[in-house]
């Protein structure tokens, strides 16, 4: 089963990336003892870099086999030092060659990147006409007589799924103060004011055509629209918390606004009753299957999974949020 790992999470493979980047793209002509000298400051370089924001490697399994790996380095080289992140060691084993895992690589790197927040990819390479084919833009020769691309990675549609009490409109709103994105927040289509609900088709109709605009934050679920928004959305933020954190996050919303109106769903006051609170007890059990099957069709560099709160704003405070007072309020756990 072919499935990309972020070598971190994978170290026993950094041995023989270092062998295999060496022999690519290291000096030649070496004693054994030089050779191994070399791998071994490749190893431990790797290993110092994993906590850097810039870098990132990831590997491509096909079950416990290695097919090959990509990188984002903060500097490659001399040249041009003005520019970062960089685009770096897309490498597949000879034996898999020619059947399209090097596109598999590269749309990895590009999901990891916009994960990162990073808006332009840097690549310099001596190939000619193959990056072309990913998305990569011609900009200069180097003095080395490399070509010097540009990879712009644009987030346009980020879809916030989880279940009641998780965040997902805060987030939502969050996000959308920084990347300058309009949110939707679905239940606001679902209910008109005073609690009234939408008919179910005239609401759906809704949704799937603000699924199809040119920008957007979306929070909410509403599985049966949720597969068409996640096709289309570049990244997909699934808050995956526990029940009990399902139930004090709704408890401490409602303490906080009871019956103060929701600025998300206008016209519709803060409110607590037995129906959505047995939503919420038992949105694990009956509605995240659901969400686990439609994901299923969904590839894995898209996704993001979350499954605490603190995991969430290390993310955001690492490579979204500039203004790091915006989240003060957001409560560890």
């Amino acid at each position: 089963m072919l499935k990309i790992y972020n070598l971190k999470d994978k170290p026993r493979y950094i041995n023989e990336i270092a062998i295999l980047t060496q022999k690519e793209w290291g000096q030649k002509d070496l004693s054994r003892k030089e050779f191994e000298t070399k791998v071994k400051n490749k190893i431990s370089k790797i290993k110092s870099n994993f906590d850097n924001v810039n870098y990132c490697k990831l590997i491509l399994l096909d079950n416990d086999s290695l097919i090959g790996f990509i990188s984002i380095f903060p500097k490659d080289g001399e040249e041009r030092m003005d520019l970062s992140p960089w685009y770096a060691t897309m490498y597949v084993k000879e034996k898999y060659r020619g059947k399209g895992y090097s596109k598999i690589l590269n749309n990895a790197i590009l999901s990891e990147a916009r994960k990162r927040n990073i808006n332009k990819l840097y690549l310099k390479t001596n190939l000619e006409n193959f990056y072309e084919k990913f998305g990569a833009k011609f900009l200069e020769i180097l003095s080395t007589g490399e070509k010097l691309y540009c990879f712009e990675i644009l987030t346009k549609r980020i879809s916030i799924i989880g279940g009641s009490g998780s965040g997902k409109s805060t987030l939502a709103n969050i996000l959308s103060k920084e990347l300058n994105i309009p949110a939707i927040h679905l239940d606001s289509i679902n209910y008109n004011a005073n609690w009234i609900p939408r008919d179910k088709n005239k609401r759906d109709t809704i949704i799937s055509s603000k699924a199809n605009e040119e920008e957007w934050i979306i929070d909410g679920n509403y599985n049966k629209t949720l597969k068409e928004r996640l096709d289309k959305a570049d990244l997909i933020i699934w808050l995956d918390y526990s029940n009990f954190s399902h139930i004090k996050g709704v408890c401490k919303r409602i303490c906080k606004n009871y019956n103060k109106e929701k600025p998300d769903i206008p016209g519709c006051k803060e409110r607590l009753d037995f129906t959505f609170l047995k939503y919420v007890v038992t949105y694990n059990k009956k509605k995240r299957p659901e969400v686990l099957e439609i994901l299923k069709d969904i590839p894995d560099e898209k996704i993001m999974i979350f499954k605490r709160q603190k995991d969430l704003n290390k993310w955001l405070k690492n490579y979204y949020i500039h203004d790091k007072n915006i989240l003060d309020y957001i409560k560890n756990v």
